[in-house]
């Protein structure tokens, strides 16, 4: 068995360039936040109220 527990890194190769993750800016509350690329433009704070609001 290995004892290899590292998990692989992402590989974003397949992504455009600008695809990646970074620090943007949430278009709900203006915060800055470690997105993981384009389809991430809410903080997790925002997320969360917004799937909170819609359950009920």
């Amino acid at each position: 068995m290995s004892n290899n527990t590292k998990k692989p890194e992402a590989d974003y190769s397949f992504k455009h360039e600008e695809d990646r993750p970074d620090t943007r800016t949430c278009l709900s509350c203006r915060t800055t936040f470690s997105s993981e690329g384009w389809g991430n433009r809410l903080c997790q704070t925002c997320r969360s109220r917004s799937s909170s609001s819609m359950a009920a």
